[in-house]
């Protein structure tokens, strides 16, 4: 018993010098910290300004880690805002410690935008500033100060006398902190306070610490809707903190266990008198923090560059799928009309293809239109090249969708059989001894299943190319008003399967097909899918061979079972597997379904292995 406690002290000791080291080293840390701040000449209880502040929740993290500017002199031009597409400048006050006092951070989107660049082209290179009066006219102004901490403005640049960038940049969130603290410097007190544009408050927070700087207690607030928590930090066993949740009459509804060291909860609900009427394991939100502050008119009519603007920005708006969506359904019109498209219009791509619903919303286009002289040679360094070629519906979106992957090989051939070609970029016919038969132009060129480009420039040729076709497929689209319903995809070339039309039907929203049937090139059924509304099933699968005949019957549950049933001739079940996968005649489109681009992908990575 002695020797257990005196080991017991002993590591009780150990504890105590590694806290006792840790404190000391936080606190010499923070000591060079505040000399830094000293010898750069930071006085207390002066404004100065701070890039991606982030709140003081802790004693260690009150004095700033990061540089303090004296004025906002280009912080606007930070490359690193485009990598989060965030502009976070805080205003930052220190107390006589050199801890934050007070604490208001602005963060703004910053959203490229398709605007026309007249108005710009007397500019000399450099960066500008605008906004928008309610006649949409643009306000030129002097300096980044005079916009900072308006709802939104404008921000021109222009490089060697292009205008390579038209952002707008609105308030995403305000935010106001205020610290207090403790004679021995530890946190005592911090109040945060959201505000929308019109500098309305629309949320706050109290949060506690104790003189050892450790969290005791936070009440929260939705300002608007008047809903509010509060929390007890208490540690008993494995209980970090108790949270009431409360309606705006005063009356608890929710009681909150979170658990230490992970992010259980047990939530009870309770009704009116108290009583726990369910538990489930998800907090209740008094507040959406997700959602950023509405852009004030006419700034919420511009309509965003998706082709140059970050993918943190454009995914909100693809994560919208195929589901009803008026204003992301006007702003695509406005930028399909700005581009120069027009319905039923045949053109060709720029590459890459944003994919069906990952990066692109719905089947509105969001690049510029090419001609086929611009999109046949786009890759030319690359091992293959696609070429698309598209047909608009009358509402703005693809109607066909016609995609055809070459093999790009460089070749060498005697350069006497182009001394006669003008500068420029010529189309042959290839034979087995490499002989060259001139082709008129670039359509007749495309036709054929292998042909070679030659560009010839300042009477040198810097460049032969054989091309191959390899894959062609085609997609077409029907629509019922805004939303794609029905994809017909037909496969005309393959070298992994024979040609093949698969018949897809969605529902709103849905990112996969609710139904799918492939036809082989005789035009019977080979495969089907569906899904369905049974007790426990979700979806049925059906499989039949070449003539029609159906082999397998396959139902998925709702918890993911597989129940694959293998038919006979007469549709006896011979017998039966959990194993989704055809044990007999595997086929590369067994496992529907898949969308249109998803089945172009897997068609082509099987034929590059």
């Amino acid at each position: 018993m002695k020797t257990l406690v005196k080991i017991c002290l002993f590591l009780f000791g150990i504890c105590s010098i590694q806290y006792v080291i840790a404190k000391v080293n936080m606190n010499e840390q923070k000591v060079q910290i505040v000399n830094q701040l000293k010898q750069q000449g930071i006085l207390p209880n002066t404004t100065y300004y701070q890039l991606d502040y982030l709140p003081a929740l802790d004693n260690e993290d009150s004095t700033p880690n990061e540089n303090l500017y004296p004025s906002l002199s280009n912080l606007e031009t930070i490359p690193d805002m485009y990598i989060m597409a965030i502009q976070s400048i805080a205003q930052v006050q220190l107390n006589e410690n050199y801890q934050y006092s007070k604490v208001l951070r602005l963060n703004r989107n910053i959203i490229e935008i398709i605007y026309p660049t007249d108005s710009f082209q007397s500019l000399d290179d450099g960066v500008y500033f605008y906004t928008l009066d309610e006649n949409k006219q643009l306000q030129q102004k002097d300096s980044f100060n005079e916009v900072y901490k308006l709802p939104c403005y404008l921000r021109v640049e222009k490089k060697h006398g292009i205008v390579v960038s038209i952002q707008k940049r609105g308030l995403a969130s305000i935010s106001r902190y205020i610290y207090d603290y403790w004679h021995n410097t530890n946190l005592k007190y911090l109040k945060i306070e959201k505000y929308d544009t019109e500098k309305n408050i629309i949320y706050d927070s109290e949060v506690f610490f104790d003189d050892k700087g450790e969290m005791v207690k936070a009440i929260r607030k939705n300002t608007k809707t008047g809903l509010y928590s509060i929390e007890n930090i208490i540690h008993q066993g494995d209980i970090y903190s108790i949270n009431e949740f409360f309606d705006n009459e005063g009356n608890i509804t929710n009681r909150v266990t979170n658990y230490e060291n992970t992010s259980r909860v047990k939530n009870e609900v309770l009704n009116k008198n108290g009583k726990v009427i369910k538990t489930n394991n998800s907090e209740p939100e008094i507040f959406d923090f997700d959602k950023d502050l509405d852009e004030p008119y006419p700034y919420n009519k511009l309509v965003m560059n998706v082709e140059k603007s970050n993918a943190l920005l454009t995914d909100s708006m693809f994560e919208q799928g195929i589901s009803d969506n008026p204003k992301y359904d006007e702003d695509a019109l406005k930028r399909a009309e700005y581009l120069g498209i027009t319905p039923n219009q045949v053109y060709y791509h720029k590459l890459p293809f944003p994919s069906f619903m990952a990066e692109r919303y719905k089947n509105f286009p969001h690049q510029s239109p090419l001609t086929l002289i611009e999109a046949e040679n786009q890759s030319p360094q690359e091992k293959y090249s696609d070429l698309i070629r598209i047909e608009m519906d009358n509402n703005y979106q693809y109607k066909k969708i016609d995609k055809t992957k070459w093999q790009q090989t460089a070749i060498s051939l005697p350069s006497s059989q182009f001394k006669s070609l003008e500068n420029g970029i010529h189309f042959f016919v290839i034979n087995d001894k490499g002989q060259l038969t001139p082709l008129n132009n670039v359509e007749q060129a495309i036709t054929q299943p292998t042909y070679v480009r030659v560009e010839k420039v300042m009477g040198k040729i810097v460049s032969t190319l054989q091309k191959t076709r390899v894959q062609w497929l085609t997609t077409e689209f029907d629509y019922k008003k805004n939303t794609p319903i029905r994809s017909k995809l037909t496969v005309i070339e393959s070298h992994i399967v024979p040609k093949l039309v698969i018949e897809s039907e969605y529902e709103s929203g849905q990112y996969l097909p609710a139904s799918q049937v492939i036809k082989n090139a005789q035009g019977n059924i080979i495969r089907t899918f569906k899904t369905v509304k049974k007790k426990n099933t979700i979806a049925i699968l059906e499989r039949f061979n070449e003539q029609g005949v159906k082999t397998n019957h396959i139902e998925i549950s709702k918890q993911g079972d597989i129940e694959n049933q293998y038919l006979d001739s007469k549709e006896h079940v011979r017998f039966t597997t959990s194993d989704i996968q055809d044990k007999e005649y595997p086929q590369l489109y067994d496992e529907l379904p898949f969308n249109p681009d998803g089945f172009e992908i897997m068609l082509f990575d099987h034929f590059n292995k």
